[in-house]
């Protein structure tokens, strides 16, 4: 029970069954000491206070801490009107904070997450210590997953950089899609979609088919051809997905303009352009007037296939081999172009069993991540998304999103629907055009914030973070020299010396 009091100075308190938040002489003293004590040994973009009550805190910390976000999470709802003084509140104590590491990454990002400092309101860790404890953990998650993002951008983003002008030096034919109203059916790999094959196969005509890259080999293998072959992973290993034989060629591919392709892929067939219009990609294709479609950024192919074929069409969006969990055995539906890879090193003492079963748990932690973000998106998405299998036995749900069968398929697909409509366009650019505009966009953006941010993120943080000059100043040095560096090396992937 909450009870608000006059303090000895005659600002408010409170006191929660008989304990008292804040102090009952000079809550705002009180506040003062609590921001003034606050370690800090670097510049934090983000102050998180576990249950701030009435806030008094939230003026001192940012006096203290002009450039920072603030949060509090609250345990209480009493307080709400005190909300104000914060950059962010994050409610949820009555679902035991269930959600608080996805709200909470969600709203803040990896970099404010990162270079966070996170506190108890000493009072409010004694009145809830089991609420206290389930908001850390959540907080936990929420810095391990940042961790995560942000090494995952660190190691790829100079990939994602190249990949983006291996793109742009080699596309030729494009196509844009027009939405509608059309079914669409999308195949991941998981094992689940060896139910759906034969139902594929005999449906083809009633929806539009949109395969994940590791689904197309088995796809092709059951005489099916999808509409169109989706792929937007920019690692190594996305490639191998992509390398068929020349006969088996999708007529349409759409790949991230940051994914991993093969050159080739590029000059010889239609491409559906696709762009998270969040990085430096989308200037290189307005630099082209390259038509493009908008994507949005996700940590699994199969989340940006759901993104992609939601904004695509108002009508049913059918989802088929998505698991989302590990599987005993094979973790995808064979033929895999990466099993096929690593079955040739197979041998008496590394043998398939050992591999498929390091797979297995190896995948788990990333498959729980992936898994969560369907889960947390699926009220958005429950409404005309299903999740297609005859009647696979999965391990998870994925939150609202409902599992059917074929036959209830059958009752909800949409009987009269136009298919989707192309926009063709070549770029009529010759080689050596289009190498100089590649490199004149990619000079102006070489000392822009949003170059810096993008492809050296972790430098870019560590001097925003740094609250020694001289140590700023030489992390900047550093950071310009690897600047130049990389930029020759894009000089010479796009053939000037």
């Amino acid at each position: 029970m909450v009870e608000f009091h006059n303090a000895k100075n005659e600002e408010k308190t409170c006191s929660i069954n008989g304990v008292f938040l804040h102090s009952k002489y000079n809550p705002s003293a009180e506040g003062e000491k609590f921001a003034q004590n606050l370690g800090a040994d670097f510049s934090p973009l983000c102050i998180i206070v576990l249950e701030a009550g009435l806030s008094y805190s939230a003026d001192f910390l940012r006096k203290r801490f002009p450039q920072a976000k603030l949060c509090t999470i609250r345990f209480v709802q009493d307080f709400s009107e005190y909300d104000k003084k914060w950059d962010f509140v994050f409610y949820g104590a009555e679902q035991n904070f269930s959600n608080l590491a996805e709200d909470l990454y969600n709203a803040l990002g990896e970099e404010n997450l990162i270079s966070s400092i996170a506190i108890d309101w000493n009072p409010s860790k004694n009145i809830f210590p089991e609420l206290n404890l389930l908001c850390w953990k959540e907080i936990q998650k929420a810095l391990l997953k940042s961790r995560d993002v942000m090494g995952t951008r660190s190691y790829f983003s100079k990939r994602w950089l190249k990949n983006s002008l291996i793109f742009s030096k080699n596309i030729q034919s494009t196509a844009t899609i027009a939405s509608g109203n059309f079914p669409v059916v999308i195949a991941a790999s998981g094992p689940s979609l060896k139910t759906s094959l034969p139902y594929i196969k005999q449906n083809l005509s009633r929806f539009f088919l949109i395969a994940v890259s590791s689904a197309y080999s088995p796809l092709i293998k059951n005489g099916i051809k999808p509409d169109l072959v989706l792929s937007s992973d920019g690692g190594f290993w996305a490639k191998r997905h992509l390398s068929f034989p020349e006969n088996t060629q999708p007529q349409l591919f759409g790949i991230e303009a940051e994914g991993a392709a093969f050159s080739s892929i590029y000059s010889k067939n239609t491409i559906v352009p696709l762009c998270y219009e969040d990085g430096i990609e989308t200037e290189f294709l307005k630099a082209l007037n390259c038509p493009y479609m908008l994507s949005k950024r996700n940590g699994t192919i199969a989340g940006t296939a759901l993104e992609f074929a939601f904004s695509l069409t108002s009508g049913n969006i059918f989802l088929c081999g998505f698991d989302q969990s590990p599987a005993t055995g094979f973790q995808h539906t064979q033929p895999n172009a990466l099993e096929l890879l690593n079955a040739a090193k197979d041998n008496r003492i590394a043998t398939k069993e050992t591999r498929t079963a390091k797979s297995q748990f190896g995948s788990a932690a990333s498959l729980e991540i992936y898994r969560n973000w369907f889960i947390f998106n699926s009220p958005r998405f429950s409404e005309r998304v299903h999740r297609l299998s005859e009647n696979y036995n999965f391990e998870f749900t994925l939150g609202q999103i409902q599992d059917i069968n074929w036959n209830q398929f059958e009752e909800i697909v949409e009987k009269n629907f136009t298919l989707p409509k192309f926009k063709k366009m070549e770029l009529e650019i010759d080689s050596e055009k289009r190498k100089q505009i590649l490199l004149q966009t990619l000079s102006s953006l070489l000392n822009s914030s949003v170059y810096e941010k993008e492809i050296f993120p972790m430098e870019s943080l560590l001097i925003l973070r740094e609250i020694n000059k001289e140590k700023a100043a030489q992390l900047k040095e550093a950071l310009v020299q690897k600047k130049q560096k990389l930029f020759e090396d894009l000089k010479k992937l796009l053939g000037e010396k």
